[in-house]
C-alpha cells in the first residue's frame, strides 16, 4: 500500500482501475466488499444470492469504471449499481399470479364502473363471495392480490412458512371459484 491518507489511496485505485489497473480494482473490491454484501444480505435472506449479487456488482463496476466521474462517493456509486442488481433480481424472482386471479385483482382494484359487461356476472358473483370472506383470510388476500406481495413476503410478515401461506391461498382460491361457479349457475 502506497503513503497517503485512505482517500487519497481509494481515488488514486479508482485512477489506476480506470486506466485498467486490475489490481488497484482489487483494492478497491477488498475495500468494500464486507459493507456491501451486509447490505444486500440485509435485503436478501438467500446470503448466496446476495453475495452473487455483491460479485455482479462488482463486475458491472470493473466494466463501468471509466464513466465514473467521481461527482458522489465511489461506494454511493457502487451501492447504486448494487441497488439495481437487487430490483431485477427481485423482478425475477417475484412469483407470479396463479391462475383465476386477474379478475380478483382486478375487482379489488377497480372501481364499479370499470367493470365491463362481458365480466360483469363473473365480477358479481366475485364480489358477492368476496363480501362473505372475513379476516385473517381477507387481509391475506388483500395483501397478495390488491398490494402485490408475494407469498414469501406475506409469510414473513406473518411469521409463518411459506407452504403454509401456499396452501391458504389455494383454498381461498378454491374456495371463492366454487362460490363463483354456484353463483353464476343460479
Amino acid at each position: 500500500m502506497q503513503n497517503g491518507t485512505p482517500e487519497t489511496q481509494k481515488l488514486e485505485w479508482i485512477r489506476l482501475s480506470q486506466a485498467g489497473d486490475i489490481d488497484a480494482f482489487g483494492q478497491l473490491v477488498r475495500e468494500n466488499q464486507g459493507w456491501l454484501r451486509g447490505w444486500l444480505r440485509g435485503q436478501l435472506r438467500d446470503w448466496t444470492a446476495a453475495d452473487d449479487l455483491a460479485q455482479d456488482s462488482f463486475v458491472t463496476a470493473f466494466k463501468k469504471i471509466k464513466k465514473f466521474r467521481g461527482d458522489g462517493s465511489f461506494e454511493a456509486w457502487i451501492r447504486s449499481i448494487a441497488h439495481n442488481h437487487f430490483r431485477n433480481y427481485i423482478r425475477k424472482h417475484r412469483e407470479e399470479y396463479i391462475g383465476g386471479t386477474e379478475e380478483l385483482q382486478h375487482l379489488l382494484i377497480s372501481d364499479d364502473h370499470e367493470v365491463t359487461h362481458s365480466s360483469h356476472t363473473s365480477l358479481e358473483a366475485l364480489r358477492e363471495c368476496l363480501s362473505k370472506v372475513k379476516d385473517p383470510a381477507q387481509r391475506l388476500l388483500e395483501e397478495r392480490y390488491l398490494h402485490g406481495k408475494s407469498v414469501r413476503e406475506i409469510a414473513a410478515q406473518e411469521d409463518a412458512g411459506y407452504s403454509t401461506m401456499t396452501m391458504k391461498l389455494h383454498r381461498l382460491r378454491k374456495s371463492l371459484a366454487t362460490c363463483i361457479e354456484k353463483k353464476i349457475a343460479t
